[in-house]
């Protein structure tokens, strides 16, 4: 099974065509940033001054042999020419920070790419949601490439999956049959009102996993997956923001073990026993099969939660409409969240701005995830594969080449990965026509929601 996250490099194709949007943003953030104020923001939507800075710290050095094992091979693709027990990259997204590290930024969306096709056995939650944002900035020294960059100068790729959002009840039959390219198609579709994507030009405000790529031999830096999102459009004299706190991330840690697959707060999964990175894991998965205990192979992802709090925010309004004084601040938001979430929202008069406050505490606790087998057909796979590394490649033939005959049977049936419905809760209200925090223990998310802010008085 090689290949790698082939909506993000097609994205970043896409990308190469709107670096003027980039740097149009850019501009604009460069301007602006100057009048924030610890109170108040020139910009719609922004960090409380100093605030991500302080929790981001200073950015490190980087270093692709650190992060990724090598300095020359990237993930996978080393397989074309390296033994299976002999490779150096062991995940495709290398923490440059030992044990990982959440890294908060803002700016302009420059580009936007929603699927397909990702790398089917690290996305049980479908093809990402690929974005580029123009960075303010204060955030630009985490924006690094060891190569020649390929996005957009002065911005920093992000991605999640696209089951992470908030969706609606979809429907999602034949679970029993369904492909993970089926599968992946639900999450693409289904999504709350205005929580599919941004749009180029609007804010963004992110926190993610940093890492580096390392399916690409440029080592670039990513946000990856985001963990907290929000973003900004004005709708006539109203700021209306979207926010969504992803509870999962793919931790690209591979188990035989289905049953324990989807328990994100048990951390001692990591390091079971048959736990292991994708390529010992196949190892042991063909041999597992060969010896009769498995009918076929099955790429089995652990999951995990994520638990750290994006630092504190602001959401302000636009200049008050013809008729009004502006003098009163009018904030309205839908929010809804997980027990052992607080999230507060103060409207500031003075500034044009509300503040918002949204932590994770101690009482927090995560729902499970329910994960399922789903087909990989091998053309699909090869075609992954293909799309991936402009070649031609036959996984199926790249394995039955290293296994007997007389045993190979059960390895020519198609294999299985694991998929997840897409994440599925109640509505946030579009407008909201008031102020409400509803807490609802039987969804997922640590809090989602709608605010809008706008200046009033008469």
């Amino acid at each position: 099974m090689v290949g790698e996250d082939v909506g993000m490099r097609t994205s970043r194709r896409r990308a190469a065509g709107l670096c003027v949007v980039a740097a149009v943003a850019l501009v604009a953030a460069a301007c602006t940033s100057k009048k924030a104020s610890p109170s108040g923001s020139a910009q719609p939507l922004a960090w409380q001054t100093g605030k991500a800075e302080a929790a981001n710290g200073a950015p490190p050095s980087l270093s692709a042999a650190a992060a990724c094992g090598s300095a020359t091979d990237t993930y996978l693709a080393e397989l074309l020419h390296t033994s299976a027990t002999q490779t150096k990259v062991g995940h495709e997204w290398g923490d440059i920070v030992a044990g990982g590290k959440q890294v908060s930024i803002s700016g302009t969306v420059a580009t936007t790419h929603l699927g397909p096709t990702d790398l089917p056995m690290s996305h049980p939650f479908g093809d990402d949601l690929s974005m580029d944002i123009g960075l303010d900035p204060a955030f630009l020294g985490f924006a690094r490439s060891l190569g020649p960059a390929e996005s957009p100068p002065g911005t920093m790729h992000v991605e999640i999956s696209s089951g992470l959002e908030p969706h609606r009840p979809v429907p999602n039959a034949n679970r029993s049959t369904q492909t993970w390219r089926d599968a992946s198609d639900v999450d693409l579709s289904g999504f709350q009102p205005g929580f599919d994507k941004p749009a180029v030009g609007e804010r963004f405000l992110g926190m993610g996993r940093w890492i580096i790529d390392c399916g690409h031999d440029n080592y670039q830096t990513e946000l990856h997956p985001l963990a907290f999102l929000a973003w900004a459009e004005t709708q006539a004299a109203t700021t209306v923001v979207r926010t969504s706190f992803n509870p999962y991330r793919d931790t690209e840690t591979y188990s035989p073990d289905a049953s324990i697959l989807g328990h994100v707060d048990d951390a001692a999964r990591l390091t079971a026993p048959g736990s292991q990175p994708f390529v010992p894991y196949l190892v042991n998965d063909v041999l597992r099969v060969i010896g009769g205990q498995a009918d076929r192979l099955q790429s089995q992802e652990l999951v995990e939660a994520t638990h750290a709090s994006p630092p504190p925010w602001l959401v302000c309004a636009p200049p008050a409409a013809p008729g009004s004084s502006g003098k009163k601040l009018d904030v309205r938001y839908d929010i809804v969240a997980r027990p052992g979430v607080s999230v507060r929202i103060t409207g500031h008069d003075d500034t044009g701005c509300a503040s918002v406050a949204t932590v994770l505490g101690k009482d927090y606790r995560p729902l499970d995830v329910q994960l399922r087998p789903c087909a990989l057909p091998w053309p699909y796979l090869n075609q992954v594969a293909r799309d991936a590394l402009d070649t031609t490649v036959d996984v199926q033939g790249l394995i039955a080449g290293v296994v007997p005959a007389a045993v190979r049977a059960p390895l020519d049936r198609d294999p299985t990965t694991s998929c997840a419905d897409p994440l599925v809760a109640p509505d946030a209200a579009p407008s909201p026509g008031g102020q409400q925090v509803r807490v609802d223990a039987t969804q997922p998310f640590p809090f989602y929601g709608v605010i809008t802010v706008a200046r009033a008085g008469s």
